[in-house]
């Protein structure tokens, strides 16, 4: 019976347990229990920390007192506690399943179901009009009746010689309150669109056009998708309808078959570089406008372009493409457009000219320029563009087509095609190290770079910080970051450029065996202040993942040498910032008179940044020079939480979060900078005030004294710490200094123009455009 079993095939034999194999088995269960808690209990205690200022003070304090009480006395419970554990609890944390694969893109990304409660953005509806007075009634109607109630009307007229305008005076009069009117001469489509784009003051955008009509729940279906803000656009079904009887025709959902799409007629929420190479690369299966809703384009570089303006067929397509870039886009076919196909519209008239193969063209090259495509989408899009030549150069060679779209210019605007970025920030808060990730990708933007802003939601979204990013920048959120790796091959995503070390560590780890994929990071300084113990155990990861470190001030430098880093992999880039208009705050605002003096205080409100410190200190200049002056604390965080229910000074005004710091440090007379922080590298919040015209007192760390030296002098003084701390008395006197000696406040107010060219933006994104060049090269 023994040899029958045990010649039995493997897959056939039955197991049986013993008693021992049974208590081996529960004690395995119980223990992946007990580490599955473990992970859970850990994962609560970090999010609550990276999350929670309060939280995070009451840690610094409880170092702060264990340093000085517990260390003399038993030093092994103070590395237990403040090193070991917050090790352990990192490293149980991170412990995820980076080989999660999710083949399905529809299925990565947010899909929102409905509304949200707290989810209300405005729609701005677009109607551009030309002699559509027998259906315009309809069209508007089916707008005005919508279901969802936050949208304002622009109705355009472009010279129509029917009734059009009159039909739409007619309705500005009735719903005043939400239409505007703007008549003007007759000019071709998009240029319309273009004009009330600049109108528009909504978040989202809808071009109602007036040959068609709609569903009455069309923005309550669509407006849902734009709560995931990676959306950029979405769409739902469009039917045509014979013009004269209102009989359907076909449907877009139709259209993907016609070119092996594989959409398919289901909802999907689907990134811009998976559909471009599925089906929108060879033909848009959006035929009208009407059908989709956007974000606010802003200031996009297109709408401008005197070739897109000229555009009478593709304008549309070349637009989505442009828009949609970096991001997400979603589908419903739960509601429906209706487009009457008339018997003489434009499109018909223009496909049996030139003009057809000339816009197919112009979209086939934009595609290449914008997009990562696959090659077989690359030969079919030739394929097709060829067949189109054919068409409508009968009386013309193939070799002229050749000369237009030859295999040699293919290559070169493949090579000369900005790389996709995805721009990884830690949050939307406040912070130089949190704010320089959404400046540098508005200037790669605007450059022509392809460019996706991940954020790691790891603190609160301050409003003002979110408002930073470009509205033409797709903001990414993920439930997990486990999905990473997924994520970037489902966008396209050539290269990650991170900004934080929790978020270095974190991408390394999801990346590590995605080494197609370049990782640059930027150190703001710090690992300087970052325990042995902990980088034993992330610069091994970090030095096998990275391919390019970029470092601020030679302070950031000993600690990577000092663990065996390559050097070569290092590139030194100081910080800048963009030009914007500065508007002074009235000084009215918070009650301090043009005769104060007054000094501005912006960082976050955390210890190592001085703000106890520089309270003592304008008290004390105060006292001896019996002049008014008044300091402005501006920032979030557990020291503006502390401190200003316990200050009664009349003198200090806390304003908490401001986006617009330039504009206060422009109505003050000098900036200040009190920090003690261990990993202040090169400031910001100076660059911001040298850009308002304001001399700055700061603390001499990292590269401050460099960024305020011009060939005539400083603009602006610097104080060294005493062990670390504020010297006060020290301070309060080159304050006063400041206050009585006015040759001298003038003197570094001239040295701030010469100062402040030093950061020209311009010059930072060419260094870091040569930093991802050279790596997508090499790679």
């Amino acid at each position: 019976m023994s040899q029958a079993i045990s010649s039995a095939p493997h897959h056939c034999r039955t197991r049986y347990y013993s008693t021992k194999d049974m208590q081996v088995h529960q004690l395995n269960e119980a223990g992946r229990g007990g580490r599955q808690i473990i992970r859970a209990t850990a994962k609560f205690l970090v999010k609550q920390y990276v999350s929670n200022n309060w939280i995070r003070y009451c840690y610094v304090l409880a170092k702060g007192i264990s340093t000085k009480i517990v260390i003399p006395v038993l030093p092994i419970l103070h590395e237990l506690v403040f090193e070991k554990l917050k090790l352990y609890l990192r490293k149980q944390y991170l412990h995820r399943d980076r080989s999660w694969r999710n083949p399905v893109s529809e299925s990565i990304y947010q899909v929102i179901t409905s509304i949200p409660a707290n989810f209300n953005p405005k729609v701005t509806v677009i109607v551009p009009s030309y002699n559509d007075a027998g259906s315009l009634r309809e069209r508007l109607n089916s707008i005005y009746q919508q279901t969802f109630s936050n949208f304002e009307v622009i109705l355009l007229d472009d010279g129509s010689t029917d009734k059009s305008r009159d039909i739409l005076e007619e309705y500005c009069h009735r719903y005043p309150r939400i239409t505007r009117c703007s008549f003007e001469e007759e000019s071709v489509t998009t240029t319309q669109w273009a004009r009330g784009i600049q109108l528009a003051r909504g978040d989202l955008v809808w071009i109602a056009e007036t040959g068609d009509y709609c569903s009455t729940t069309l923005l309550a279906e669509l407006v849902k998708y734009f709560a995931n803000e990676a959306v950029m656009l979405a769409y739902c079904k469009n039917e045509l309808v014979d013009g004269r009887f209102d009989e359907p025709v076909n449907s877009s959902t139709e259209y993907p078959h016609e070119v092996n799409f594989e959409l398919g007629p289901d909802q999907f929420v689907m990134s811009a570089h998976k559909l471009v190479n599925k089906a929108w690369s060879i033909k848009s299966n959006v035929p009208k406008i009407s059908s989709t809703i956007f974000r606010h384009p802003g200031k996009l570089e297109l709408l401008n372009n005197k070739n897109w303006r000229r555009m009478k067929i593709f304008g549309d397509w070349i637009f989505y493409l442009h828009l949609i870039r970096g991001g997400l886009v979603a589908f419903s076919p739960q509601v429906t457009n209706y487009s009457r196909l008339h018997q003489h519209n434009a499109s018909q008239g223009a496909s049996s000219t030139r003009c057809l193969y000339e816009e197919q063209e112009q979209v086939a090259k934009a595609l290449i320029t914008l997009y990562k495509l696959e090659t077989q989408v690359v030969i079919r899009q030739t394929r097709t563009l060829k067949s189109s030549w054919r068409t409508f150069h009968m009386d013309c060679s193939e070799d002229s087509f050749i000369r237009r779209y030859d295999d040699e210019w293919i290559q070169k605007a493949v090579l000369e095609r900005k790389p996709n970025l995805l721009m990884a920030s830690f949050a939307l808060t406040a912070g130089g190290g949190e704010t320089f990730p959404i400046q540098l990708a508005n200037l790669l933007k605007i450059a022509g770079y392809g460019i996706t802003f991940l954020n790691c939601h790891k603190a609160p979204t301050e409003v003002g910080v979110r408002r930073m990013l470009l509205p033409t920048i797709p903001l990414l959120e993920l439930d997990t970051l486990s999905k990473l790796a997924t994520v970037i091959d489902d966008m396209g995503i050539e290269l990650v450029h991170s900004h934080h070390s929790w978020v270095d560590v974190c991408v390394s780890y999801f990346l590590e065996d995605h080494s197609d994929v370049q990782l640059v990071v930027t150190s703001h300084g710090i690992y300087e202040m970052t325990p042995p113990a902990v980088l034993a155990q992330i610069f091994p990861l970090l030095r096998k993942r990275v391919n390019k470190f970029v470092y601020l001030t030679d302070k950031n430098l000993p600690v990577f040498k000092s663990h065996q880093f390559d050097t070569d992999c290092f590139v030194k880039i100081g910080n800048a910032l963009d030009i914007i208009p500065v508007t002074p705050v009235s000084r009215e605002t918070f009650g301090v008179s043009e005769e104060a003096f007054l000094i501005c205080l912006v960082s976050r409100a955390i210890p190592e940044k001085g703000w106890e410190e520089a309270i003592e200190t304008v008290k004390l200049a105060r006292e001896i020079s019996q002049r008014d002056i008044h300091l402005l604390l501006i920032g979030a965080g557990p020291e503006y939480e502390r401190l200003k229910p316990l200050t009664e000074d009349k003198f200090v005004h806390f304003l908490g979060f401001r986006a617009n710091v330039r504009d206060y440090f422009a109505a003050s007379d000098l900036g200040f900078l009190p920090s003690r922080y261990p990993a202040e590298s090169f400031p910001l919040v100076l660059i911001e005030c040298l850009h308002s015209n304001r001399p700055i007192l700061a603390s001499n760390l990292g590269e401050i004294e460099n960024m305020l030296s011009t060939s005539k002098g400083r603009a602006g003084t610097v104080f060294d710490l005493n062990n670390w701390n504020i010297p006060i008395t020290e301070v309060a006197r080159l304050i006063v200094e400041y206050v009585e000696n006015t040759e001298l406040y003038r003197n570094h107010l001239y040295q701030v123009p010469e100062a402040v060219s030093k950061f020209n933006p311009l010059t930072l994104r060419e260094k870091y455009e040569a930093v991802y060049l050279e790596l997508i090269k090499e790679g």
